[in-house]
């Protein structure tokens, strides 16, 4: 965590468009893949981002993260166990 890169900033393809983008350095911290508890955690928290923030699309591995009007989801099915 002592090295950083400049960060990587290129020109939206549309209007009023933000997209972030994460790489883990796994050979770091001697993993080959993200285990599933991470995955879960970032699944979560991309779940919760999309409920509170009203009037943003959140897309997660291509898909749009479904809320309701209400700003509830539900993550029954996706194996993310909620706490």
């Amino acid at each position: 965590m002592s090295k950083t890169k400049a960060p990587t900033i290129s020109d939206a393809r549309e209007a009023d468009f933000t997209a972030i983008t994460f790489y883990p350095d796994l050979t770091k911290f001697g993993m080959q893949t993200l285990d599933k508890d991470i995955v879960d955690l970032f699944t979560r928290r991309a779940y919760d981002i999309a409920a509170s923030s009203k009037g943003v699309k959140v897309i997660l591995n291509g898909k749009r993260v479904p809320v309701s009007s209400k700003g509830t989801f539900s993550l029954k099915g996706k194996g993310v166990v909620s706490t």
